[in-house]
């Protein structure tokens, strides 16, 4: 090989090799701090057991779906369950009044009032419990959801509680990606965040338990939340995320918690969630790093939201290193990056992989969708101030 030619390759190679150190010197640090993680677990020295109160808003879900979901909330046995539903969705209005025959704790609340964080905050006043879980009308439990998610709140500095999250039933591509997706948030960062301090980036929507007595002093702030000039509608469960740690309660993540919930089954809604959710997570991210700034009382959450801001450029990098290879025709170096793209993300998703081995076929699609994810983060942060919000009805 020609000192030029051996030089092509080194210049081709090199902005690879040191985002990859960035990326997995970064993907390092979660796990070992995620290896300090232990979901809690029910002992006999406590006697703390709160009051459940379920609430959901609804708007168009699918009948079928969101009886099944009312059924497995109902199979935890909470005091209340408390849909909030749009009064033009006579569908929902219909399952939920013949899911409420012979229950007392079943109550609705038709609401004319547009917005989610109206129906949340509806819903939060009208509750009798101790603990809220607020939940998306698509959401699955597992049969033991509600006892271990409360466990957490025997420490009184916990002021709000997650759940492990994964698709139902997954079936497109987009589904079966996005399980994957959850599945690296539910091995890797929230674990790793509970571990190194009890503080979280997002509770998410999906399924979030709350003190309901705390919410009520941040209900003001939650409905006319600013955010960089306007007034947010999307990003219901970043908000609370923040304000509840702004105020110095601490989240907790429990994994043995388990819920399933729909996901986007196609391009265009995927990209419309990701584009929402990013901009959701960037102008909040923005708000407790600089505005706010209470972030930096944990350096751990704090340099994770500083890499999210910077990871979609890294890959970005990447995937600009692998074109110019292909528009020289270095193959040699086009086969390198491939082949490493695909054995760094087989090993990142190892985890996943053994719940669903069969996905090891997607990770020549999963490396491909990264990029577009990345891709939908960098347009959301140059279009931040922008907020729409879809809902698919699966």
């Amino acid at each position: 090989m020609e000192a030029g030619e051996l030089a092509r390759y080194i210049l081709l190679l090199l902005p690879i090799g040191v985002i990859g150190l960035w990326r997995w010197g970064v993907w390092l640090l979660k796990k070992i701090c995620a290896s300090f993680y232990r979901p809690l677990k029910i002992t006999n020295s406590s006697h703390y057991n709160p009051t459940l109160s379920v609430i959901t808003p609804v708007y168009n879900e699918d009948a079928k779906i969101f009886r099944s979901a009312l059924d497995s909330w109902q199979a935890n046995n909470p005091a209340e369950i408390i849909a909030v539903i749009d009064i033009s969705d006579e569908s929902s209005i219909k399952v939920f009044l013949d899911f409420a025959r012979g229950k007392p704790g079943a109550k609705l609340l038709v609401t004319a009032k547009e917005g989610k964080r109206a129906a949340l905050a509806n819903g939060i006043r009208e509750a009798k419990s101790e603990i809220v879980a607020l939940v998306d009308s698509d959401v699955i439990w597992m049969p033991d959801v509600k006892e271990k998610a409360l466990i957490p709140f025997r420490d009184y500095k916990i002021g709000g509680v997650v759940t492990r999250q994964n698709c139902i039933h997954p079936k497109s591509i987009w589904q079966k990606i996005t399980d994957i997706m959850w599945d690296l948030r539910n091995v890797d960062e929230w674990p790793s965040q509970t571990a190194m301090g009890s503080a979280l980036t997002c509770l998410s929507g999906r399924t979030a338990f709350y003190r309901r007595k705390m919410l009520l002093t941040m209900l003001d702030e939650f409905e006319n939340e600013i955010l960089l000039g306007r007034k947010k509608e999307p990003g219901d469960d970043k908000c609370l995320t923040r304000l509840i740690q702004k105020y110095g309660w601490k989240s907790y993540y429990q994994s043995n918690a388990q819920i399933y919930s729909t996901a986007a089954s196609n391009f265009k809604t995927f990209w419309k969630q990701r584009v929402r959710w990013s901009r959701n997570s960037f102008g909040s991210d923005i708000t407790a790093l600089v505005v706010e700034r209470w972030v930096w009382k944990n350096l751990y959450l704090a340099f994770y939201m500083i890499d999210r801001f910077i990871s979609p450029f890294t890959l970005m990098i990447a995937l600009i290193t692998f074109l110019f290879a292909i528009y020289l025709n270095n193959w040699i170096v086009v086969i390198i990056i491939f082949c490493w793209w695909i054995l760094s993300r087989g090993i990142k998703i190892s985890t996943h992989l053994k719940r669903r081995p069969q996905d090891i076929l997607l990770l020549p699609a999963y490396a491909a969708i990264s990029f577009l994810v990345a891709a939908a983060r960098i347009y959301a942060l140059i279009t931040i101030r922008e907020q729409k919000w879809i809902r698919e009805r699966v």
